[in-house]
């Protein structure tokens, strides 16, 4: 592995697609993840802090604390034309990874949310999806793309938001690198969230999660450890709530998840139904808030295109489906949730030690 040490200037533009889904094609059809067995190189870095304005000129003083922030990661961690650093939406840091192939995905410091994976295709097909209510100024989670849910997934006791901290959580670079491969390197930024004040107050439990985003080609992996780096034992529960466009929810299905047992959450979140899916292919039909549970470590969400996205994975144990429906009347025809998720049994972790889940996406030809 060859990691970032040489300082650079590179300059890297953040984009934003949400076009629908055309031809896809993709060079790998491999449904099973070669995962590394060797841990990631921990780098601790304290938190950036964004200058305060005091006078008139607040707009000309956020852009150039932005600019400051953003010069100190491109010093410490770019690797030019692999790993940059660029003002996103709301001028919030964000971190693009650019294979040699063409794909692209860019990864938001606020939540460590991957807000847009890209193929390597002419003007760059888009896979994830971003909400048009998103907003980009840390008031709330960022609606789209891959969302964390931790330390719960679901409705939280106060003073906890729902899905938890993580996803409006500023995380910190703790390390970039580019895999040396005989004919192409893998761009990978490594983001770090550890207790503080803030998540104390509300989950009285010391820890470290650290989160890793690859481009493997046209695939994306993530890689999320939590580990209990105090003296009790504690148990949460989480999910990668990813956002995935389709073509039209009419014509989206979900294949893998036949024969389970799923919660229905629907009707009543807190005292869901619990059911056996005989479906070979689930189609969306109205809102659908379904948890399926011991799943199976690949599934595929047909986008309506010919095309499909599958999710394989490792530690996760569920499978979550979502979709608003006319809930969210002005978007939930674009998109449909697919997620990886530690549910109906919360992972426990004791001092010391540490729970360990793995995804890779890929867009598949049916």
């Amino acid at each position: 592995m060859v990691c970032h040490s040489a300082v650079c200037s590179a300059q890297a533009t953040c984009s934003h697609s949400t076009s629908a889904h055309s031809q896809r094609r993709t060079c790998s059809r491999a449904r099973t993840v070669a995962w590394r067995s060797s841990p990631h190189t921990l780098v601790h870095q304290k938190p950036l802090t964004r200058k305060r304005p005091n006078s008139s000129s607040r707009q000309t003083t956020r852009i150039e604390a932005v600019s400051s922030d953003l010069d100190q990661l491109r010093e410490k961690w770019e690797i030019p034309g692999l790993v940059t650093f660029a003002p996103g939406r709301g001028d919030l840091p964000c971190v693009k990874l650019q294979h040699s192939c063409g794909s692209t995905a860019e990864v938001y410091l606020y939540g460590a949310n991957v807000v847009s994976w890209k193929q390597p295709t002419p003007g760059g097909e888009e896979v994830l999806y971003v909400r048009p209510d998103a907003v980009f100024d840390k008031s709330k989670p960022i609606s789209g793309g891959i969302p964390h849910c931790f330390p719960v997934f679901g409705p939280a006791p106060a003073p906890m938001a729902q899905h938890g901290f993580a996803r409006q959580s500023d995380w910190t670079v703790s390390n970039t690198s580019a895999d040396q491969q005989p004919d192409e390197r893998d761009p990978e930024v490594e983001l770090v969230l550890t207790d503080n004040e803030y998540t104390r107050s509300m989950w009285p439990h010391a820890f470290k999660a650290v989160y890793a985003v690859t481009l493997h080609g046209e695939l994306l992996r993530t890689d999320l450890r939590i580990i209990n780096t105090g003296d009790k034992p504690f148990e949460f529960t989480a999910a990668l709530h990813t956002y995935i466009e389709v073509l039209d929810i009419n014509k989206a299905t979900v294949k893998g998840l036949k024969d389970l047992e799923y919660l229905d959450k629907v009707k009543d979140p807190k005292n869901p139904q619990k059911q056996k899916e005989d479906r070979e292919l689930i189609k969306f039909t109205g809102p659908t808030d379904s948890v399926y549970m011991k799943a199976r470590d690949y599934v595929e969400l047909d986008v309506g295109t010919g095309a499909a996205v599958s999710i394989s994975s490792s530690g996760w144990e569920d499978v979550v489906v979502w979709s608003p429906w006319e809930a969210m009347k002005e978007c939930y025809q674009k998109f449909a949730c697919v997620e990886n998720a530690k549910f109906n049994s919360p992972a426990v972790v004791q001092p010391g030690e540490s729970w360990r889940a793995q995804q890779e996406f890929a867009v598949i030809d049916l």
